[in-house]
């Protein structure tokens, strides 16, 4: 699906006051370039709110801000063995309650960063390897 053109404020507020002059959806789009059911779907929007602001959209807010967020890459890639709790202990200390899970989210959606995986016995050692609850 292509990426569609936002219109702007003008055209928008010229198509409420046109309706509301009493033009059809069609003949405002004829005269303003733009599809009836692009006029159509304005409308709509400025009788049910009465504004035509574009609305917050939905989903929960982000737990970490930006800023946090460059906090924990940045001291991920200088110091790439840290632990997802010692980052969760930094951000407490800056204000926010985040758990171990929501960092390793952060770190997925951040290009560059790669998350290491503890290993109980190296690749190389496989068949010297102790067993599954010995660390080698």
């Amino acid at each position: 699906m292509a990426k569609t053109k936002e219109l702007s404020k003008d055209t928008i507020n010229k198509m409420v006051d046109l309706h509301q002059a009493g033009k059809t959806e069609s003949a405002i789009g004829k005269q303003l370039g733009v599809k009836k059911s692009t006029v159509g779907a304005i409308i709509r929007k400025w009788k049910t709110y009465k504004t035509t602001d574009n609305l917050p959209r939905s989903g929960a807010p982000r737990k970490i801000s930006p800023r946090g967020v460059n906090m924990i890459t940045r001291t991920v890639s200088k110091d790439p063995r840290t632990t997802r709790g010692d980052r969760v202990h930094d951000l407490q200390r800056a204000g926010t309650k985040v758990t171990k899970a929501t960092i390793s989210n952060t770190l997925r959606r951040q290009p560059g960063t790669h998350i290491l995986q503890c290993q109980t016995c190296p690749p190389a050692k496989a068949s010297t390897c102790p067993g599954p609850s010995e660390v080698c």
